[in-house]
């Protein structure tokens, strides 16, 4: 059973019931419920969780250590133990990694700088935990903010608009999955560049690194349109991933449209204040680029990965910020399109080296 009808099957009662109970004991059945999907999934995801959630609260809310200690020492546990699963799953695939480490983690961090910055105040368990237990976002997504959770949740109330829209992104979403991800670039066109003969190799190659990324694009956009279509159905509206990536004109417009909830992160609380200490924007574009490859895996693949997007970004300061012409905003989405996929050819292979010789076949240098 795929993990995406088990959060079906957990999140609509759970939405019935979040609107059928007193408000005063909503949060704690929607903790209860993806504490019972997830032990019904992962324990062990349970179990990390909940420890990673009571220990962060509670170290952060301790009085007999200093703001500055609190902060480096949460950071630092939090980024260990993230590190420490993707090491481990890089090593041995067969070792457990946690569902959604990678978004909680990085969630718990921003919560984590925002109470030592005095934009968070601790409130109460219930809400930390809510928040870290919040169904909807738990597996891929996105990252969304502690106070915009807490605003919604005290503005909470029944409204026809956030159920009319939150049912439309669900099938939206769904569709990008199973129809544009699963079946058209999953299938069909896999089907198609399979069965060309082997005197089209180039072809193949150059078309198969077009069919990994809008693969994994309505694939992964369809799960953050179920994922904001279910917070609206429990009356959250929580911030979007995707604004139509594919259509940017430039590499550093891309990646303020793609995957937006982690770029952002990323931009708040790493490329800023390095480029703030260095006065080298680049040098904080490159350091948040590379975290971000190691947020997706940590090997070589995805470092190089990185520095490819570093150059994307760096070019776009050469592109005219607005095309003048159809014919130049053609040519400037034709090379985003193209300069993402090629550069995904590293990530999309099991090997350096097998990456390598497709990236020759593309580049005509076999």
């Amino acid at each position: 059973m795929s993990e995406l009808l088990i959060v079906f099957l957990f999140a609509i009662p759970l939405i019935f019931l979040a609107w059928m109970i007193p408000q005063k004991y909503v949060l704690n059945v929607q903790i209860a419920f993806t504490s019972l999907f997830l032990l019904y999934t992962s324990y062990w995801s349970f179990f990390i969780l909940a420890g990673i959630t009571l220990l962060n609260f509670y170290w952060l809310k301790s009085d007999r250590f200093s703001p500055s200690l609190k902060l480096f020492g949460s950071i630092s546990i939090l980024s260990l133990v993230l590190v420490a699963a993707k090491v481990l799953y890089s090593i041995n695939d067969n070792w457990i990694l946690p569902l959604g480490m990678s978004y909680y983690i990085f969630r718990n961090l921003h919560y984590t700088i925002d109470v030592s910055l005095g934009k968070i105040k601790q409130d109460s368990l219930i809400n930390y935990l809510a928040y870290n237990f919040f169904l909807p976002v738990l597996i891929i997504g996105p990252i969304n903010k502690y106070n915009d959770f807490i605003r919604d949740w005290n503005r909470r109330r029944f409204n026809k608009d956030f159920i009319s829209l939150g049912l439309e992104r669900i099938l939206f979403g769904t569709a990008k999955i199973f129809i544009l991800g699963n079946y058209i670039f999953s299938y069909k066109v896999s089907v198609y560049l399979n069965a060309l003969p082997t005197e089209y190799l180039w072809h193949k190659t150059y078309l198969e690194s077009l069919r990994f990324i809008f693969n994994a694009y309505y694939q992964f956009a369809g799960y953050s349109d179920i994922a904001i279509g279910l917070s609206l159905l429990l009356g959250f509206r929580i911030n979007e991933n995707f604004n139509n990536p594919f259509w940017s004109t430039n590499m550093r417009e891309f990646w303020t449209r793609y995957h937006m909830s982690l770029s952002g992160f990323c931009k708040d609380y790493i490329y800023e204040p390095i480029a703030a200490y260095f006065r080298k924007p680049i040098v904080g574009v490159l350091i948040t680029m590379l975290i971000i490859a190691l947020w997706h895996q940590i090997n070589l693949q995805y470092l190089i990965w990185g520095a490819v997007q570093t150059i994307g970004i760096y070019l776009a300061r050469y592109a005219p910020k607005s095309p003048n012409n159809k014919l130049t905003d053609i040519i400037s989405r034709f090379f985003v399109i193209n300069f993402f996929a090629i550069s995904c050819v590293l990530v999309s292979n099991e090997s350096l080296e097998e990456a390598i010789v497709k990236l020759k076949i593309i580049f005509l240098l076999n």
